[in-house]
């Protein structure tokens, strides 16, 4: 939570409590994406919205204790919800290539309202799987997502192999051969089979 609204502090983007789960969740998805684990420690769940924890509930409580977020009403936040801003500035708080992660996702989508990542999300392997199963609670398995770009991988390996491998060519004559040989054991084919079926 801390490192996306440091992010957006420094890219003077505004986050609603709406976006900032939304964009964790996404930055979660990168990172599995991209072979490392999920970093922001949620289990995400199709909720009402799209991706969602309760617990992130409790952790903006938390931060707001902390006095290092501050909630304010702004009429520009969608849907009544409130802005969240960083009252200080802080140290990254997570490891280099994880906050790198986390500035990637809020440079590309943190200008996005909380509908079009809603959208956005609803896009995404885990959710895709989640809403096939038309169960709202249902667990989403991030991982899926990187089975999925696994398989593509393959694929995409497989399909450039194929390009550079010569064009097969057949051997002149090899399909007469095979059809003569056929002709010529033909026979002694047909007196193996009536001998079998005769010892029957």
């Amino acid at each position: 939570m801390l490192a996306v609204l440091k992010v957006a502090r420094e890219t003077h983007i505004e986050i609603t409590k709406a976006k900032l789960g939304q964009l964790l969740y996404l930055a979660d998805l990168d990172a599995i994406e991209s072979g490392r684990t999920q970093f922001s420690g949620a289990t995400w769940r199709w909720d009402d919205y799209g991706p969602y924890d309760h617990a992130l509930v409790r952790a903006e409580e938390w931060v707001m204790e902390s006095e290092l977020v501050e909630r304010r009403d702004t009429r520009s936040a969608e849907d009544g919800s409130h802005a969240l801003s960083l009252t200080v500035d802080i140290e990254d708080p997570l490891n280099v290539a994880d906050m790198e992660c986390v500035r990637n996702v809020v440079r590309l989508y943190g200008g996005r309202s909380a509908t079009g990542l809603k959208d956005l999300s609803y896009e995404t392997a885990p959710m895709v799987e989640a809403r096939a199963g038309g169960e709202r609670g249902a667990l989403l398995d991030l991982n899926r997502a990187r089975r999925r770009e696994q398989v593509a991988a393959l694929r995409e390996r497989f399909r450039s192999r194929r390009e550079a491998r010569p064009p097969q060519q057949d051997d002149p004559g090899v399909g007469d051969a095979l059809v003569a040989e056929f002709l010529e054991a033909r026979d002694g084919l047909r007196r193996a089979n009536a001998k079998i079926l005769d010892d029957r």
